[in-house]
């Protein structure tokens, strides 16, 4: 009973967009772009660049409120997609604008008919990718019905394009979105203009080091299965170190007072951690891509202890593994192995594969392609 609710709502919600985001043809194209917000910390200075270039107007959801009203005070016009009438709004404004630009899978995407005069750029929220998701999630392919599959395959159909950094990259969008290699713009991803600056400026120390353990979204599993030793890690650490934890915000566990170890919050953007430390230690995040970006000569650490699980519950790239500067860790002793011997690894491999093109001036290239866009007749 609750499924055949579930599935009649989603089919209201699908009609509602269908209906309002319908053109009239007598009705002129919204010059301009319709930018999508779901990640804060996805823009760092594209949608001001955008905006210096042509109109731009964001749609944000909740998670963004504080970013949208900085944009405001620029200037930018700003829409909730959380409040219902300015919802409905939304959809129709985006149904008719010539460039949409989503920095996420938007489920209303797939309900709405864009005409081939309207390009729909995907803007994804991480550099690289470790898990899969989209046709490859292995939740979506063992727990939904066809039905949701073929409502998940409207959205992947609704972007023209989708600009990656890498022919990796690329390669996960082919699988995991259906879409095609011209669909491919390798042409970097802005946010990381910002990290490519850091690594420049970053200086050395002659104080301890600091150690970042950002471990990604576990859902119900118990932390015994997935969680670092804490108090190992520090045991093993020299004085002058510090172990920094920073949990996703959906996790929460006891912080327990260990010396040497710092909770940090969780609303804490990873960006900020990520400049000041001197190894990260993570497992299924795309904060490793970021990191040895960064700091070509951080010393980075994956930490696998529920890789078998996590292969059958969502799914890992193919032959990853490979591609990461250092041997993936399976357990806390491995950890503290790799954290005592300081190697850094093969960072240049890897930024080689993965950040081929964050060279610091993404955002103008990419601003330049969104430009094209708007200006096309």
């Amino acid at each position: 009973m609750k499924q055949k609710i579930t599935s009649q709502l989603k089919n209201m919600y699908s009609h509602t967009v269908s209906v309002m985001s319908k053109k009239k043809e007598s009705i002129p194209l919204q010059e301009g772009v319709a930018y999508l917000m779901s990640f804060p910390n996805n823009d760092n200075g594209l949608i001001q660049a955008i905006h210096e270039k042509v109109p731009v107007r964001v749609y944000y959801t909740s998670s963004c409120l504080q970013e949208a009203e900085r944009l405001k005070e620029k200037g930018i016009q700003i829409f909730d997609l959380n409040h219902p009438v300015s919802f409905l709004k939304s959809m129709k404004d985006i149904g008719r604008s010539k460039v949409v630009v989503a920095d996420n899978y938007f489920p209303f995407l797939g309900d709405i008919a864009f005409s081939s005069e309207q390009t729909v750029f995907l803007l994804w929220h991480a550099t690289g990718a470790i898990k899969q998701f989209g046709l490859e999630d292995q939740s979506v392919v063992s727990r939904t019905t066809d039905t949701d599959k073929k409502r998940f395959k409207r959205v992947y159909d609704s972007f023209d394009y989708v600009f990656v950094a890498s022919e990796r990259m690329g390669n996960v969008f082919r699988a995991s979105y259906g879409m095609a290699a011209e669909q491919m713009l390798l042409l970097g991803f802005p946010r990381t203009d910002y990290l490519v600056n850091e690594s420049v400026k970053k200086k050395s120390s002659s104080r301890g080091r600091n150690i970042v353990y950002l471990p990604t979204y576990r859902g119900n599993e118990q932390e015994s299965s997935w969680l670092l030793d804490l108090q190992r890690v520090v045991d093993s650490l020299e004085p002058e170190d510090e172990l920094l934890v920073k949990l996703h915000p959906h996790v929460h566990l006891p912080e327990k007072k260990i010396n040497q170890l710092k909770w940090v919050p969780s609303n804490m953007p990873a960006d900020a951690l990520i400049e000041i430390a001197d190894c990260l230690i993570t497992d299924y995040s795309s904060v490793a891509f970021d990191y040895t970006l960064c700091h070509p000569e951080g010393q980075l650490i994956i930490f696998w202890p529920d890789s078998g699980h996590y292969r059958e519950t969502t799914g890992i790239q193919l032959n990853i593994e490979s591609d990461f500067p250092n041997k993936v860790c399976y357990d806390t002793a491995s950890v503290i192995e790799q954290l005592q011997s300081k190697e850094i690894g093969n960072n240049e491999h890897f930024n080689r594969l993965w950040n081929t093109y964050n060279d610091g001036v993404a955002t103008s290239r990419v601003v330049q392609e969104i430009k094209k866009a708007v200006e096309k007749k």
